[in-house]
């Protein structure tokens, strides 16, 4: 069965402008599958492969020939790098290759290797979400005769595929989804576990607010939807004030995202045990705000974005997660008192010729230089310099954090147990007052 691949038609024209500059290119392709339809929203050319000499600090710059030159591993971390960047419902879904040698007919082991590289990678990372479909879509645009050629690799089944293109100005109706998430985990340290590295602390935050998400409940535009039912045929139809000569509003404004709420199911008291005093030695308290903004083809049912909120939400926050670890100097990591820490907050960037938007993440004091090198170099999008972030959570302000110290759970505990403990001393003392008083009182008597 033919599969069709579906985008806009300045995607072949990015693709003539590499073929202009490089006699081969690697890039990845990046987008969602609908109803057995790859929709393709961006292409990113893969920087090329960077190499250094121990005894030079300076790098050298690799620009291929051929493609037995690609580096598999500098492809499979650019697709690492890149799905970090991509919204819930948006993935790697293959490779574009600028050349003109003969790789499709018959399919070269070399594509076979770099495919499975990136699948193996995605794979390995919890909370990515990488691996959107098994079958992975390889693209060939051949400088000579200017044409395209598709098809795909099922990294299962190792079978081979036809792909249909159609690159059109109509390119891919897509609809937005946006949301305001609120987070306030808490995560009791166990004193047994107390000194273990933060890196496990933090795979098992991740892990308990997935299985939470798993469960929670979500309505688009106050409203619960059935999972089966397409987003197409959300009805836009909204009613007008009395008096009007009109009782419907036609409303088809796509431009203008679908706000998403989300909502945990509470704990059961029934179900919920006490903790010993002893056994907690502290705590870490995940609190603020996480953007959510996202597209679908509007073929999509809402059970494709249900899945697509709650992934970019975690591939979001897990992302902040690794970045935070992975910029914690030695001093940090060893500290034993209570201290706050800012994970690099998200900002959204509009796609080119899109409406569109992907995601960077800037740390304390970090602006748009920062994510105009991003974008150069993991999307290939030439920022200019009045490039525009969207800004939806803002900069924390955590120095209310630093003014009180937020209390461990055992000091809660010892703190209520003090209470109780100085109430019934009172009592104590003030009936042994009482004792001594009436002896004191006949003493005098006689």
């Amino acid at each position: 069965m033919v599969r069709y691949a579906e985008g806009d038609e300045n995607l072949l024209k990015y693709l003539a402008s590499i073929a202009n500059d490089f006699k081969c290119a690697i890039g990845l392709v990046l987008g969602q599958v609908t109803a057995q339809r790859y929709n393709l929203i961006h292409l990113a050319k893969t920087p090329p492969f960077q190499t250094s000499d121990p005894q030079n600090e300076e790098k050298t710059i690799q620009n291929l020939t051929t493609v037995t030159d690609i580096n598999e591993g500098w492809i499979a971390d650019h697709a690492r790098q890149t799905t970090r960047m991509l919204p819930g419902g948006m993935y790697v879904l293959g490779i574009f290759i600028v050349s003109d040698e003969e790789l499709l007919t018959p399919f070269n082991s070399k594509l076979k290797s770099l495919l499975n590289g990136i699948n193996k990678t995605l794979q390995a990372q919890s909370y990515l979400f990488g691996n959107g479909d098994n079958e992975k879509l390889i693209i060939q645009y051949s400088p000579k005769n200017l044409k395209c050629l598709a098809k795909t690799y099922d990294v299962d089944t190792f079978n081979v595929q036809p792909v249909e293109l159609k690159l059109s100005q109509k390119g891919v109706k897509l609809v937005g989804f946006e949301c305001l998430y609120q987070i306030d985990h808490v995560y009791h340290l166990k004193e047994e576990d107390s000194r273990g590295p933060l890196r496990k602390h933090i795979k098992v935050i991740l892990e308990d607010i997935n299985k939470h998400l798993e469960t929670a409940i979500i309505l688009f535009d106050n409203d619960l939807k059935d999972p089966d039912e397409k987003i197409e045929n959300m009805s836009k139809k909204k009613k007008v004030p009395r008096g009007s000569s009109n009782k419907i509003d036609n409303h088809d404004d796509c431009s203008k995202p679908i706000p998403v709420a989300i909502f945990k199911k509470c704990k059961n008291p029934e179900n919920y045990t006490s903790l010993e005093p002893l056994s907690i030695s502290g705590q870490i308290h995940i609190i603020g705000e996480i953007s959510l903004r996202l597209w679908l083809n509007a073929k999509a049912s809402f059970g494709d974005a249900i899945v697509a909120v709650k992934e970019d939400l975690m591939r979001s926050l897990s992302t902040r997660m690794e970045m935070h670890w992975d910029s914690l100097t030695e001093e940090e990591l060893g500290e034993e008192i209570n201290s706050v820490h800012e994970p690099p907050r998200r900002v959204l960037i509009t796609l080119p010729e899109s409406n569109v938007t992907i995601s960077d993440y800037l740390f304390p004091g970090e602006g748009p230089e920062d994510v105009k090198a991003s974008l150069e170099e993991l999307l290939d999008i030439k920022a200019d310099s009045q490039l525009e972030l969207l800004d939806l959570e803002g900069q924390a302000d955590i120095a209310q954090y630093y003014g009180s110290q937020v209390p461990c759970v055992q000091s809660k505990i010892t703190s209520t147990d003090s209470s109780k403990f100085m109430y019934l001393l009172g009592l104590g003392v003030a009936f042994l007052m009482l004792i001594v008083s009436i002896i004191v009182h006949f003493y005098m008597t006689d």
